[in-house]
C-alpha cells in the first residue's frame, strides 16, 4: 500500500481531478460522456480507484529505478558488443 507521502505525491501530479478521471477512463476503457449518464460506470471507477491510483504510484516510484539499472547495462552491452567484433 501506498504511504502518505507517496499519496502526497501523486496527488500534487494530479490536482486537476479531470485529468485523473482521463486516466481512469483511459485505463478502463470507460467513455467519459457515458460516466455522465450511467451512475453504474461511476460507481466502477470509484470503486476502482485506490487500485489504479497505487498502480500509478508504483510505476511512477519504479520509473528511476528501471533507469538505473538500464544505464547500468548499457556499458555492458556496449563492451559485449566490442568483444564479438
Amino acid at each position: 500500500m501506498a504511504s502518505q507521502n507517496q499519496a502526497d505525491q501523486f496527488d500534487r501530479k494530479f490536482l486537476n481531478k479531470q485529468d485523473r478521471l482521463a486516466i481512469y477512463c483511459d485505463y478502463y476503457a470507460i467513455d467519459q460522456a457515458e460516466i455522465q449518464h450511467n451512475p453504474t460506470l461511476l460507481n466502477y471507477v470509484v470503486s476502482h480507484q485506490q487500485i489504479l491510483d497505487e498502480l500509478i504510484s508504483g510505476y511512477t516510484e519504479m520509473g528511476p529505478i528501471n533507469q538505473q539499472i538500464c544505464d547500468e547495462f548499457v556499458g555492458c552491452e556496449c563492451d559485449d558488443e566490442n568483444q564479438k567484433s
